[in-house]
């Protein structure tokens, strides 16, 4: 493992230290002897000072409550550290810590935390202190004797007294029987929303990236026991680069498939099942082939054949399938087409079941949403301080829900920062980072659960072996816009299929529009209609134009002046991918005799000139020649198409005619016109000669 991949969970194991001039204090988990193992360091949940310490001369207090090294159950370490941060000496005192009346439910762990709320307290502990100079600090340690209380939350204060003013620094601590319960926590390892079937080798540079969303997403659960629910559209996009995708990419990939994380597929782009099962779908569509996408040099330099599998997938751990629709949309209905007597099951959330409760059924996991949400809130919580508390609240909350169950509690982040990037101005490339949560913040949510020795982390497969008996979900009206999306789709792809019959690689445009769709369908978009309104628009509008991408442009009406001549004919091809057809030409008179069959590759993202032999036979007049396109299937491909010819071939015959009678007779006028001047210059002799006879004679 390298640097940069260890360094987050070298960071977890330090992520409990004191903040700086803040009076806080870290969640402990105590044990009776029974349960007396250390289990590692306590994950680093912290709470502010009460509010109304005063702001001057007063003297901080942090507390960090020892959860790893706890022996028995009789004592549970702690550390304090006293800080002078006023300008004069503070004399030798005294650290108080006192526990109260166990806490019960998650509005009065939030009101101890926050200060708003008392109860009553025990001194159990109290630690002195030593004089402190101005500006200086003093950590001092002791142990909390605890006794055999019973299993709770219970809330610790401590209480310093030197100071111009009392101060406190209020925590949790978290005491379990023999067994801790158990909690799974499903982590979605998903990107953004985007336009493309699979994600551009820029957009993965940025989500794969050292500030990237994907890398969050694993810094945050690499090292914990976190269920992974990971979209394959991810690691079909890097593959599809092969050597040319970013290398942090590469790397991310190869990382994802190291971790030791119980993990399942996500349909393909994350794409939600809800919709298309309402559409009337007796299962959800699944991608059909990625051969748009690949890098031809990958196909050329592959040793083995490169298949839909061999691009999707992410080596599940159970062969169980697992759907997980946009929270909230799922009713029964769609749960028992999903399941449909075979051994899937689907995640939803507690608050879509009739009773509310996170239960795990045959047919549907139900979640802790409410708790999931805190999770989530911890992640996007940007002040260190805030967070801290929140992480405090939060665990005691999961360890009080779980101590109630008799079943693993489930809880799942949902999906993180899934609208949280932006694209550029055609929404096909992720150009920008702006997320809504830090990867510590990430971390920070998950090792509230899964890293504190209070709960024990449920696999995968503790968390299906647990689920029994029926979960009950209430009615849920559907998205009337996203079951749109995927009819227009079901509608538009018989004519699809039918264009792309004309193509070389049928499966490659086929295969194409099906990865938009799913992609269109993300559970992503949920958060953003607008966004999802526009693109579904703009895809149904695409469609619209594919089905008739391919066809014989118009001709214009030709003059046929000759016996033999080219008949030029244009063949459109809007798609990006080369077209396989075949023109058929039929005159609806004899007189014109053309080929009747001529095949063409039309070129992508073009239009083809063909030239097709014609000839004229006996006779003139106006032939309407018949032309339409025919894939190899022989279906037709495109609307017919007439080409009015006007045949005019008997002039050429009739002029060759005129012109050698035009020769002919200047020819002979010529010969005639010598005969009769040779004539003239005999008879001029001759008179010329008579002449000078008689003149002679005389």
């Amino acid at each position: 493992m390298d640097s940069s991949t260890a360094s987050p969970l070298r960071g977890r194991a330090r992520r409990a230290v004191a903040l700086t001039g803040a009076l806080v204090a870290l969640v402990g988990w105590a044990a009776p002897a029974a349960a007396s193992e250390a289990r590692g360091p306590v994950a680093p949940l912290t709470v502010a000072n009460v509010d109304d310490a005063p702001d001057a001369e007063i003297a901080p207090l942090t507390m960090e409550l020892d959860a790893g090294g706890v022996a028995t159950g009789s004592s549970l370490g702690v550390t304090l550290q006293v800080a002078n941060s006023s300008s004069e000496e503070i004399a030798a005192a005294a650290v108080t810590v006192s526990l109260g009346d166990a806490l019960d439910d998650a509005d009065a762990i939030a009101a101890w935390l926050d200060g708003s709320a008392d109860t009553a307290r025990d001194e159990v502990e109290s630690l002195s202190t030593q004089s402190l100079p101005a500006g200086t600090s003093q950590t001092i340690t002791g142990a909390l004797p605890l006794g055999d209380i019973p299993s709770g939350v219970y809330p610790v204060v401590a209480e310093f007294d030197g100071g111009e003013a009392p101060v406190e620094a209020r925590g949790l601590i978290i005491v379990t029987g023999a067994e801790t319960p158990e909690v799974g926590v499903v982590v979605p390892i998903a990107g953004p929303v985007a336009t493309d079937g699979v994600y551009t080798a820029r957009a993965l540079a940025t989500l794969t990236g050292e500030e990237g969303l994907l890398t969050a997403q694993l810094d945050a659960v690499d090292g914990t026991e976190a269920i992974l629910a990971v979209d394959p559209a991810i690691a079909a996009s890097i593959r599809a680069l092969g050597d040319t995708a970013p290398a942090e990419a590469i790397e991310w990939l190869d990382r994802l498939l190291s971790l030791e994380n119980d993990r399942f597929a996500l349909q393909f782009a994350d794409a939600d099942v809800t919709p298309q099962i309402e559409a009337g779908l007796d299962a959800p569509l699944k991608p059909t082939h990625l051969g748009a996408y690949l890098d031809e040099n990958i196909v050329a330099a592959s040793d083995e054949p490169i298949t839909l599998h061999s691009l999707t997938t992410i080596s599940p751990t159970v062969r169980t399938e697992l759907f997980w629709p946009t929270p909230g949309s799922a009713g029964d209905d769609v749960v028992a087409a999903l399941a449909d007597g075979s051994d899937a099951r689907v995640i939803v959330p507690a608050s879509s079941t009739t009773d509310g409760a996170a239960r795990l059924g045959d047919d549907a996991l139900a979640y802790d949403d409410a708790l999931s949400d805190r999770l989530l809130e911890i992640a996007r919580a940007s002040d260190p301080v805030v967070r801290a508390q929140a992480i405090s609240a939060a665990t005691a909350e999961v360890w009080l829900a779980a101590s109630e169950s008799d079943q693993p509690l489930l809880l799942a982040l949902d999906r993180m920062g899934s609208d949280a990037l932006t694209t550029d101005s055609e929404g096909a490339t992720i150009v920008d980072a702006e997320l809504e949560m830090s990867a510590e913040g990430l971390a920070g949510a998950v090792d509230a659960v899964l890293s504190t020795p209070a709960l024990t982390g449920a696999t995968l497969r503790d968390v299906l072996d647990a689920a029994h008996g029926s979960v009950s979900l209430s009615d849920v009206p559907p998205d009337e816009e996203r079951r749109a999306a995927v009819e227009a789709y079901l509608e538009d792809e018989p004519q699809i299929a039918h264009i792309s019959k004309a193509l070389e690689n049928p499966a490659l445009f086929t295969g194409q529009v099906r990865a938009e769709l799913l992609r269109l369908l993300s559970v992503g978009w949920a958060t953003n209609p607008e966004g999802f309104a526009e693109r579904s628009a703009s895809l149904a509008a695409l469609a619209d134009d594919r089905a008739v991408a391919i066809d014989i442009q118009q001709p214009a009406p030709v003059q046929l002046l000759s016996p033999e001549a080219p008949m030029p004919v244009w063949i459109r091809n809007d798609l990006p991918y080369p077209a396989r057809v075949t023109i058929i030409a039929t005159p609806d008179d004899p007189r014109l005799s053309i080929d009747e069959r001529t095949e063409v590759i039309a070129q992508p993202d073009s239009t083809t000139r063909v030239s097709i032999p014609i000839e004229a036979r006996v006779g003139s007049g106006d032939v309407t020649v018949h032309f339409r396109l025919e894939a190899r299937t022989g279906e037709q491909i495109g609307p017919n198409r007439d080409m009015e010819v006007t045949v005019r071939a008997d002039w050429e015959r009739i002029g060759i005619g005129i012109l050698i009678a035009l020769v002919v007779g200047l020819f002979g006028f010529g010969i005639v016109r010598q005969v009769r001047r040779r004539r003239r210059d005999r008879e001029q002799a001759a008179a010329n000669s008579d002449d000078g006879m008689k003149e002679g004679d005389a």
